[in-house]
């Protein structure tokens, strides 16, 4: 009963939020929370301003040997990373996202994560499905300086100094 209680009010949050949307963050937000098996998420800005980012999502997050997976456009809006900052090479099938000096790039099909250039072993690989990349959150990011907690269904991603 707690746990439909709390996807309720998780989701209605994120419903409400979407009322006051805002654009694509520019700069690494405090936290940001994504629920699984629903398709909106939300982040809260250095200024403390809560917003939903693209809150409806075309595409859920979900779970897979363990991991949990996000979109890779949305799980980087959510951290932070610009726009113009997320790019995907269809022929080498490698996603690169850049914030704030940190560099990460990760292939489809592969255990290994290139931060900055130096290689970390992950043990799942990002997924593609119906033309869609998916990048194990927890990954990407701790790459970028996020811990990441569990509860429920709920995936938590935030800036351990705040």
């Amino acid at each position: 009963m707690t746990r439909k209680i709390n996807l309720l009010i998780a989701f209605l949050l994120a419903l409400t939020l979407a009322l006051t949307a805002g654009g694509v963050a520019e700069a690494k937000n405090l936290n940001v929370d994504f629920t699984i098996g629903y398709n909106v998420f939300g982040y809260v800005t250095p200024e403390n301003t809560r917003k939903a980012v693209n809150c409806k999502m075309d595409v859920t997050p979900f779970i897979e040997n363990g991991r949990t997976y996000v979109p890779v456009r949305y799980l980087a809006y959510g951290l932070g990373v610009a726009e113009k900052d997320v790019n995907w090479d269809e022929a080498s099938q490698t996603v690169t996202l850049s914030m704030e000096g940190t560099t990460v790039k990760l292939q489809v099909g592969s255990k290994t994560i290139y931060v900055n250039g130096k290689p970390q072993e992950m043990d799942v690989t990002p997924l593609l499905r119906n033309g869609r990349v998916f990048l194990p959150a927890r990954f990407v990011a701790e790459a970028f300086g996020y811990k990441v907690f569990y509860r429920d269904d709920l995936v938590g991603i935030y800036l351990p100094q705040f």
